[in-house]
């Protein structure tokens, strides 16, 4: 991928103030406004993505950071190249509402809530990335492979659990998810809470360390399918929470949560959202930090 060429466009992009209209696309799946580098950024990664036969591209980044809307335009310029791509995020590999109220049960009443490690379904990702992954596939050169069956999950947020599974096939999985290619803290960094929630309902710290185990005993062993990495990076934390608040003001107002839920939910995943955000760069990848209305402000490869 030309690098110096993406961050030219995305210059004359920024410069000349090109906007994608909105009104006619409110409906649509994609909802242009506030992303318009993302386009460019399709258009330059797919074709390394076909030429170099990647079949699992990895998009992470802080909750509201654009890693859907990323993948949906990704997808959609890997297949104008003629080759099948589909997406599907981590937050549909979430445990179904019954199997969190268990965990909440047996080992602490944070688990209720979907979003840290210990929430997904590690063996039902582990079987899809197996599928699909370039690590598996016999004497892989470089060009893209048939497409590959799969059956993925769909988890609704509105009704907070698992909404079926469709059969799909596909030669390139882009799965994006806010806490992809997380690692484990070490274990001092477990002793400080970052947050109120964190300070009233994990006081003695064992759901953030049950949390740092999953990390370490499941989900390390997902990364080495992805391919290549996008990493978003949030100008700051208080973007975080103003970007999830615009995506709950998007769902049924039944289906909303109050502006203390909100931040309540948010904490959850905080403290993994800066680690990341301090840790090394994943690798191969592209790694794109943030303006507040969702513009890239620098690009760089890992």
């Amino acid at each position: 991928m030309n690098l110096k060429k993406l961050q030219q466009q995305l210059a004359s992009a920024a410069n000349s103030d090109v906007a994608f209209a909105s009104s006619k696309n409110a409906g649509s799946k994609i909802t242009p406004v506030g992303f318009t580098d993302w386009q460019l950024f399709s258009s330059a990664l797919a074709p390394m993505v076909v030429e170099k036969g990647l079949s699992v591209v990895g998009i992470c980044g802080s909750q509201g950071s654009g890693k859907s809307t990323l993948a949906e335009y990704l997808v959609s310029a890997i297949s104008a190249l003629g080759v099948s791509a589909v997406a599907v995020s981590l937050d549909d590999f979430y445990l179904t509402r019954a199997q969190r109220s268990s965990l909440a049960a047996t080992v602490h009443p944070l688990l209720q809530t979907r979003g840290v490690p210990g929430t997904h379904d590690v063996a039902l990702l582990q079987q899809v990335l197996e599928t699909i992954s370039t690590i598996n596939a016999p004497e892989f050169n470089n060009a893209p492979r048939p497409p590959v069956k799969m059956n993925l999950p769909s988890f609704n947020k509105g009704m907070d659990d698992r909404n079926g599974f469709s059969d799909v096939a596909a030669s390139v999985l882009v799965l994006e998810g806010w806490c992809l290619g997380v690692q484990p803290q070490p274990e001092h960094l477990l002793d400080k809470a970052v947050n109120a929630l964190e300070e009233a309902e994990d006081e003695d710290g064992l759901w953030r360390r049950w949390v740092n185990q999953q990390i370490q005993n499941g989900y390390t062993d997902l990364w080495p399918h992805v391919d290549y990495w996008v990493q978003l990076k949030a100008p700051s934390f208080a973007q975080v929470h103003e970007w999830r608040g615009e995506q709950e003001a998007r769902l049924p107002k039944p289906q909303r949560m109050s502006w203390v839920q909100l931040k309540r939910f948010i904490e959850h995943y905080e403290r993994l959202t800066r680690w990341q955000w301090q840790s090394p760069n994943l690798q191969p990848g592209l790694n794109v930090t943030l303006a507040e209305d969702h513009s890239v402000r620098a690009v760089s490869l890992s």
